[in-house]
This record gives C-alpha cells, structure tokens and sequence, in this order.
C-alpha cells in the first residue's frame, strides 16, 4: 500500500469469473476461501479473500476503522482491474462488507453478510451465555486480550479440543465437523494462519463491533442480502434482523438448520451469486 503496510491476498475458483470479495470471520484469515473454493468454481466467481489488518500477512494498523479497510479493498480493486464486485462478509466481516458498499456503491453492486455482528443498539437474544460474556469483553480491549491469547494457544496446540468445545456450544457446526471432518482441519489451519502476528489485530477489531461503526446502515444504497442460521449461538438472530430492517435495500434470508460457520458452507453457491436458497 503506499503508506507501506502489506495487504495480503489469496484467489480461489475461476480467474474469468464474476468476481466476489470474501471477508474472513474476526478470527479467521484469507484461506478461509478455501471453505467456498469449490462452490465458487462451479459458480464459475473469481474469489478474492484478503487478510485484514494484522490477520495473516496483512500488517496491523492500530486505531483502523471499518471504513479505512473499505479504502484498502478499493486500492487492492484497482490493482486487479476489478471494475465492479460482489462483496461478502462472514462473521466479524459482515460490518466491513457493508462499509465497503456505503464507501463504494458504484463499485459493490451486491453485498451480504452471513451470521453478521450488528450495530450497539441491536437486540443479543439467544446468544449462548458464553458468548454473550465475550461480546461484553470485546468492549474492553485489556480484558479481552487475556481470552484471546488464551483462545489462540489452544487451537494451536489442542485443536480437537477447541473443535470439541465449539461443536458444544455450536451443534449444527459440530453436526457439519463431524460429517465432513475434513472442513474442521480447514477452519484450524485458516484460524491459525489468521493469528499468525498474534493477538493485536484481533482484539482491535473486537472493540469495534459494539462502537460507533462510523456510517449509517440506512445510507448503504447497495442491494443486500442478510444470511443467518437459525441455530447460531454466536451471533444473535437479533443482529441479523436489525440489519435487514436498517438498510434500505436488504432481504432477510434464515437458515433454520443451520449455525455459524454451517450457515456459510451450506448455502455458499447462493451467497456467492446472490440467488435465492434452495426451496
């Protein structure tokens, strides 16, 4: 970039394809594409997934917001002569995807989140009590940092562990590690690259989801769909439907089986293209 940060990058599917831009969970990276790998080349999209900053190889810049990442996806567009785009955001990515389509509606001509966290002022029912203490840390960067560091060592040296407590607290994501286990070794190796620098670029980001996003939901001019797994115990359904009932031009589209990361791999095609679900 040219102040000098790095903005790493990885491309899945079809190089010829409709292009998405995928935002990673907030403890994810850029080889969480690999989850949509196969649906985006049968969809025939070019899947560009960048690192954000201090996730993976992306430097960390202390103090960003969501719409400082909106500025970089711009420059990284430009390089790639990406005229116009889908973009995508999971989890912690769903306020940077809606950034970049209040920044550059011109440009992002579709956009969705999947199990999105949502503005301060949006309901939190059903989270499971022990994300619900989480998401009262995040708030607090020096008391989160503890759990975060904590959390990082165990997905680095006891991973089954880390995927047996998930499952618990998450069991349509258990249900989906348990049939395709080879998805559970990809989240560990994305999630462990995304803590490559450690924990700073994390903890930051957490701190943003419940401040002042810096735009307005209802200026985003861009058409969205809004995904959510009825079963998710991390993100409150609560968030989801605050987004579709803030922005303009939004659909609010329900998983009934499925969870956090189940709701993103099960219905990757149609959140890649923007289509309806399957009846």
């Amino acid at each position: 970039l040219a102040d000098g940060r790095t903005l790493a990058w990885a491309e899945y599917g079809v190089p010829d394809g409709s292009t998405v831009l995928f935002f990673h969970g907030g403890n994810d990276s850029r080889l969480a594409g690999r989850l949509l790998a196969d649906a985006a080349t049968q969809a025939r999209v070019r899947l560009i997934c960048p690192d954000r900053h201090g996730y993976g190889a992306s430097t960390f810049a202390d103090g960003r917001t969501f719409l400082d990442w909106a500025t970089d996806v711009s420059r990284l567009a430009d390089d790639l002569g990406i005229t116009g785009d889908r973009v995508v955001g999971h989890s912690g990515g769903g306020p940077h995807a809606l950034a970049c389509a209040h920044s550059n509606p011109g440009r992002a001509h579709s956009v969705a989140t999947v199990s999105s966290p949502a503005p301060p002022a949006a309901p939190n029912r059903g989270l499971h009590p022990a994300f619900r203490v989480m998401n009262l840390l995040f708030q607090s960067p020096a008391l989160y940092r503890p759990m975060a560091t904590n959390q990082l060592k165990q997905m680095a040296t006891s991973p089954q562990r880390w995927l047996s407590v998930w499952g618990r607290m998450q069991p349509a994501d258990g249900e989906l590690f348990d049939r395709q286990p080879e998805v559970a070794a990809e989240i560990i190796a994305e999630m462990n690259e995304g803590a490559r620098q450690g924990v700073p670029g994390i903890v930051h980001e957490a701190s943003l989801y419940h401040a002042d996003w810096g735009f307005h939901l209802r200026d985003v001019s861009t058409t969205a769909q809004i995904w959510h797994g009825r079963r998710d115990r991390q993100a409150a359904l609560g968030w989801s439907e605050f987004l579709a009932e803030e922005l303009p031009h939004a659909t609010l589209l329900i998983d009934e089986k499925g969870g956090h990361f189940s709701t993103l791999i099960n219905n990757a095609a149609q959140i890649l293209t923007g289509t309806a679900p399957d009846s």
